[in-house]
């Protein structure tokens, strides 16, 4: 007995995958060819090829924002050997305002007086006398007024020492060995094939 494959259908209808709907990021041509790879040798569950197509329409719209988390999570920039990362930003924010006021009066009085004596005479006598008044004045009003914004930023980061970085370097070896490509095929097998040999 003849079994049908998803291989044999796309080999017929070549536009099988034109629906398939994935998030920026994940190419759709990997997807597919890694869908066909890991269903060549099971038969489709569905055996009408127009329903299989509408159906991969419905599947990757069912799944997009589950694809959409793992590649945005797999995307995170981290580094695998710390555990504690905190960052912290503080706005200092200072007023200030000085006002000087001040008067000065430089006012004075100064007298000058010439004197004079006979030739034969040794006793001196008014001869002018003059007086001088000045005076000048001066007022300082100052207001000044100052606005200080001071930002400052801080981070801790590192192992804080409840797993080891033999441990979180297991973890990201791990994580690195998790397919993307391999789970979404995974997904769409488990839907459209009957994966019995």
């Amino acid at each position: 007995m003849a079994t049908m494959t998803l291989i044999g259908i796309y080999n017929v209808k070549p536009n099988l995958f034109e629906y398939l709907d994935l998030p920026k990021g994940i190419d759709k041509e990997t997807v597919r060819d890694n869908i066909l790879l890991k269903s060549a040798n099971f038969e489709v569950l569905y055996s009408n090829p127009e329903f299989i197509h509408d159906a991969i329409k419905v599947w990757s719209a069912k799944w997009y924002r589950t694809f959409e988390r793992w590649q945005k999570a797999l995307a995170i920039d981290y580094d695998p050997l710390e555990n504690y990362d905190r960052r912290e930003e503080w706005t200092d924010v200072g007023n200030g305002k000085s006002k000087v006021v001040g008067k000065t009066d430089d006012g004075a009085n100064v007298t000058t007086e010439q004197k004079v004596s006979a030739y034969n005479s040794d006793t001196m006598r008014d001869n002018v006398e003059t007086t001088t008044e000045s005076s000048s004045e001066s007022s300082i009003d100052n207001t000044n007024t100052s606005e200080t914004k001071n930002v400052r930023t801080g981070r801790a980061h590192g192992n804080i020492g409840v797993t080891t970085s033999q441990q979180m370097l297991e973890a990201e070896l791990s994580v690195a060995r998790w397919n993307l490509y391999d789970h979404i095929a995974d997904l769409f097998l488990s839907e459209f094939v009957i994966p019995v040999y």
